[in-house]
């Protein structure tokens, strides 16, 4: 069977003669170019398995209902296009699709074996219900930016999205889902960034199994419900690590207060010393910030650790029982000169131990004063540490 393009715009222009259920074709080739632009029909078009030889134009276009399921067609032109219900496009084969500013009021179907060999654009449009992608495969990207979804984004199960050119394969920047995001299953590749979710603010919950990305991924701005799903807080430690572009506090605070409401302190500290390791090896830290940024990692872990500063607080008592110990310049028994070793170090802590004496006319004696004031310091620095740490306040200048 054999329609033309005018022959099906006119049909969808005559609202007299036009059936109420709309116009519906099955298996036909389409000759000459479909151009719908500006078609206010309020009615259904379905044109299944059809094939056209020409780029399908439907800008501005509005239908109560569209479904282009199995179309074969160099491309689709939908800037603009209203429709009421349900836009179909499963299984179609096509070229590209630039079909900016859409208004759907029901949902998106590019699944079922769908395929584009060139790019896909959605940017801007507002699709009341689902984006369904499962089974859909996109050879040059998937441009979702500033999309408004009700419901939920499915790049699921079979979904494959590659390519993108000097974007991300899959470029959701600024999005708005009111309900989940999905990747459970799907795959998303680049050579660079595979997956761009910078400002994308998911309702509910997010599903972002890291196995599926092949590439790196931009995740500023991102925020979610609830916890993370489909990958644990070790696969998301190391993926914002080693696989985003840059340093970026905004995702590990999101991670780390998604796991805080869920009441997992333990994983909450494990987040914000890995944050903290992060920003030292990629952060904009001048070299002096860095060093510092190191010792308090050492010494306190940033805050979230304040029980290493007290082991090292216990070295530092060690190697002073040490010096003293070895030096043979302090006069009295062993256990006073234990005693004055801790007496000299610890800030805390003060041993009887008045019967030594030091023979400072000694080398030895010399070192034994001059590595004992010098421990002295490091000993108060490390128990104020520890305070600063256990209550807070080097955290809160992390």
């Amino acid at each position: 069977m054999e329609i033309t393009g005018d022959e099906i715009r006119r049909r969808m222009i005559d609202h007299e003669s036009l059936d109420p259920g709309g116009l519906k074709i099955v298996g036909a080739t389409i000759t000459g170019q479909l151009d719908l632009s500006d078609v206010v029909a309020k009615r259904p078009l379905v044109l299944q398995d059809c094939k056209a030889d020409q780029p399908v134009v439907l800008n501005r276009a509005q239908f109560s209902l569209l479904d282009l399921s199995g179309l074969a067609a160099p491309s689709l032109e939908a800037r603009g296009l209203t429709v009421d219900h349900h836009l179909r496009l499963s299984g179609a084969r096509l070229t590209a699709v630039d079909a900016l500013h859409m208004r759907i009021g029901g949902s998106v179907y590019l699944d079922e074996g769908f395929r584009a060999a060139g790019s896909v654009t959605l940017s801007g449009s507002q699709i009341a219900g689902v984006l369904m992608c499962g089974g859909g495969r996109f050879e040059d990207g998937l441009f979702l930016v500033d999309l408004r979804v009700g419901d939920a984004i499915f790049v699921n199960q079979g979904c494959e999205v590659t390519g993108g050119g000097r974007h991300a394969s899959v470029r959701l920047r600024g999005t708005r889902v009111d309900g989940q995001l999905i990747f459970r299953g799907g795959r998303v590749s680049s050579s660079n960034v595979a997956l761009d979710l910078r400002h994308v603010r998911v309702g509910k919950e997010i599903f972002l199994p890291f196995d599926g990305i092949e590439g790196r991924a931009q995740l500023e701005g991102l925020t979610y419900e609830g916890l993370p799903r489909d990958a644990t807080v070790d696969e998301w430690l190391e993926f914002l690590s080693t696989r985003t572009l840059r340093y970026s506090t905004q995702p590990w605070t999101q991670l780390a207060t998604a796991h805080q409401a869920a009441g997992h302190e333990r994983d909450v500290r494990r987040i914000r010393v890995a944050q903290q390791r992060d920003l030292r090896l990629r952060g904009q830290l001048s070299r002096w910030g860095r060093l510092w940024h190191l010792v308090r990692g050492m010494t306190v872990g940033h805050g979230y650790r304040p029980g290493l500063a007290l082991v090292w607080l216990a070295g530092v008592l060690t190697v002073s029982v040490g010096v003293v110990l070895l030096s043979g310049a302090v006069r009295c028994s062993v256990i006073e000169q234990v005693g004055y070793a801790l007496n000299v170090a610890t800030p805390l802590v003060k041993v009887d131990a008045t019967r030594c004496t030091v023979d400072v006319a000694s080398g030895a004696g010399r070192l034994v004063l001059a590595s004992t004031w010098l421990l002295q310091v490091l000993a108060w620095a490390f128990a104020t540490l520890f305070v600063a740490g256990f209550t807070g306040l080097v955290r809160r200048n992390a």
